[in-house]
């Protein structure tokens, strides 16, 4: 019964190595930038809730720029969108060209994207926006879109 405890401490290292190796620690092949101890730990959190670890595995492998965008900046971006008069639940962070998200730095997420309107059914509207985080605690400060794909956010 010795062996339980020792199985135990192996698999917890083997846990947090796996967390750790979870969100890159360095720019990844785009150039994006690292984002920051909590904000690493914010999106690993995510990351493990994922019990299929092939689901796991091939969303970790979109990238940094897909991984901030998704779990530290997609909720804020839902009321901003809807006060534009697009739809809560119809609206993509990224579009079809390369380099649609790019994270400027731990405390700027940048990129294109498009909604759908809430009452006009197949009208979609090209934004850019801009995703501002405080990388100390991984939250979103604001959250800016203007209305155009090729109008640049806000500083």
């Amino acid at each position: 019964m010795r062996l339980f405890p020792i199985l135990r401490a192996a698999l917890s290292g083997c846990l947090l190595g796996g967390i750790l190796a979870i969100v890159p620690a360095h720019a990844d092949a785009s150039g994006d930038a690292t984002p920051s101890p909590m904000e690493q730990r914010i999106i690993a959190r995510h990351l493990m809730s994922i019990r299929n670890p092939d689901e796991r595995a091939a969303i970790r492998a979109q990238g940094t720029a897909w991984l901030m965008t998704t779990y530290l900046c997609q909720d804020a971006a839902r009321p901003v969108v809807v006060r534009l008069g697009g739809s809560a639940h119809r609206f993509f962070l990224q579009d079809a060209r390369p380099d649609s998200q790019i994270v400027v730095s731990a405390a700027l997420v940048q990129g294109r994207g498009q909604f759908l309107h809430a009452a006009l059914p197949m009208r979609w509207t090209a934004f850019t926006w801009a995703c501002h985080l405080d990388p100390g605690t991984g939250r979103v400060l604001r959250f800016e879109v203007r209305q155009g794909a090729d109008v640049p956010p806000g500083p």
